[in-house]
């Protein structure tokens, strides 16, 4: 099954855009290609955050760690 390509307009200062279709010329690729892979890193760092976020929640509710008053003053705790 072949993906389908969107059509989208950017607006992009001038700078930068030739800035980075340079890069892209010397690298070989085209500026869709840059923009493709930029978003799909854009993409994938949202997702992989997500997934620790997700994990750390898993984690914190199976220790049922719970948190108290605190009844002691922290020169207490430096006490001999």
């Amino acid at each position: 099954m072949e993906n389908r390509m969107a059509n989208i307009t950017l607006k992009i200062d001038d700078q930068l855009l030739e800035k980075v279709r340079n890069i892209a010329h010397e690298k070989r690729i085209s500026f869709d290609a840059v923009v493709d892979q930029k978003l799909k890193e854009f993409v994938s760092t949202h997702q992989g955050k997500r997934v620790i976020l997700e994990g750390l929640e898993a984690f914190y509710r199976k220790c049922q760690a719970r948190v108290v008053q605190v009844t002691w003053r922290r020169e207490e705790l430096h006490e001999r």
